[in-house]
């Protein structure tokens, strides 16, 4: 989505840990099928969305400022609603907007997985011409993902819903990281959603190719239904509210790039100690 390099990202974390991949600007890479992502502590496990049949979302309130609030809103909506796939019983469903976002994994508070964008800084630390980093919290243990937060970066790009030449589509590039929330890898099949390229004004992975269909269907298929939607781990935070004593957990920096995807791994969470100021 530049014309250097455009990176879309996920993470993830009991013992959580964090995990990030990232969608760039180059070639179609040869013909493959749909991937799951995978926990990076052995043995591996796939990630996935445990007994639950819905990922809850929300979106932060103020959502982006290059597009009238009800279109943003409007486009991670539609974004969202393009995994609910025959064959599959996993759906994402939207919760009231949030006040405030944190990307991230609270062990002792309540959490979110949050859509929100970045308007006056992107970390040094994320992905360099990163368009968005997706931050998904799973278990080592299991591989169940706890967390996902999707940040998208408004300081680099500007965002638009009408596929312009230039402006980087919210539609199609939530519809990616929605993917990589609900547990599937990049996938070299060309035109495919999950494939790790893409550009501006692109909107070619707003609908799923057959490749995207089938690794939804593959991880969540409508016999196994758990038939209930869970709350996010330890209850709905939409307005950053701190754990319930004076321990924060939270991701000790971002990891190296591990090769053309771009992979990241933080390896493990620690506890801090809040100061009274």
């Amino acid at each position: 989505m530049s014309a250097a390099r455009t990176v879309f990202v996920r993470s993830s974390r009991a013992r959580p840990a964090l995990l990030a991949a990232g969608l760039v600007l180059g070639l179609a890479s040869p013909a493959a099928a749909w991937v799951q992502a995978m926990t990076r502590e052995e043995p591996r496990q796939p990630l996935h969305v445990a007994g639950s049949s819905c990922s809850r979302y929300t979106v932060l309130d103020s959502c982006s400022a290059d597009v009238p609030h009800d279109a943003c809103f409007a486009a991670v909506e539609a974004a969202m609603a393009t995994w609910s796939v025959a064959g599959s019983y996993f759906r994402f469903e939207e919760t009231r907007p949030a006040f405030c976002c944190r990307a991230g994994f609270q062990r002792d508070g309540a959490n979110v997985n949050c859509v929100m964008w970045r308007e006056d800084e992107w970390p040094a630390e994320y992905p360099p011409a990163g368009i968005a980093l997706t931050t998904f919290t799973y278990s080592v243990s299991d591989g169940a993902i706890l967390d996902a937060d999707i940040e998208l970066n408004a300081v680099d790009f500007s965002y638009g819903t009408t596929c312009t030449a230039g402006e980087t589509d919210i539609q199609n590039t939530v519809t990616h990281e929605a993917g990589h929330m609900l547990g599937l890898d990049h996938s070299a099949v060309p035109g495919a959603t999950m494939r790790p390229r893409s550009y501006p004004g692109d909107c070619e992975l707003r609908d799923l190719l057959a490749d995207d269909v089938e690794g939804v269907v593959a991880i969540y298929p409508s016999a196994a239904d758990p038939a209930t939607c869970r709350e996010p781990s330890g209850g709905l935070n939409l307005d950053c509210s701190p754990p319930p004593d004076d321990c924060g957990c939270r991701a000790p920096g971002a990891g190296r790039p591990l090769g053309a995807a771009a992979l990241l791994l933080v390896l493990a969470l620690f506890c801090r100690r809040r100061r009274d100021r």
